[in-house]
């Protein structure tokens, strides 16, 4: 019996990482930024179109690869209950500089209609908060998307 058990611990391991989910990790943030785009109770393309160039700048997608992730979140976002999953995704993968721009285009999102609601000042507030977003950067980040708008 010792002599098996030094044969399975001398045998050499796969210490590799588990397999990185790059589409979880686009999803998160895909349905997160549906989220804000739905948060003054209407849906337009000047939103989409923003949530669409977020998507281009943090992960390189076409257009088409973007509306296919917009489209998946649309169907998800109306039975969310909780936003654990999606930020969890983020901060296990993103460094503090890709939350701040995840946090900068959620604001690009939110001024993408001309005007800042209740709501989505709240809910771009809360991600930052839940993503360990220092305030101070949080509101450079508003300051960026507005300048943008």
């Amino acid at each position: 019996m010792l002599k098996n058990l030094a044969k399975l611990l001398s045998r050499p391991r796969d210490v590799s990482a588990p397999a990185f989910d790059q589409h979880g990790l686009e999803n998160a943030v895909a349905t997160l930024l549906y989220e804000m785009t739905r948060m003054d109770s209407e849906v337009k393309a000047v939103d989409l179109d923003a949530a669409r160039a977020a998507l281009a700048d943090l992960f390189g997608l076409d257009r088409q690869g973007a509306d296919a992730l917009l489209d998946e979140a649309g169907h998800k976002v109306g039975r969310l209950t909780s936003y654990f999953a999606q930020v969890s995704v983020i901060n296990r993968r993103f460094e503090m500089d890709q939350r701040i721009r995840f946090v900068e285009h959620m604001w690009r999102v939110a001024y993408a209609d001309g005007g800042l609601d209740q709501y989505e000042d709240h809910l771009v507030r809360k991600i930052s908060h839940l993503l360990y977003v220092p305030h101070v950067q949080g509101m450079l980040a508003r300051q960026r998307a507005r300048g943008a708008a």
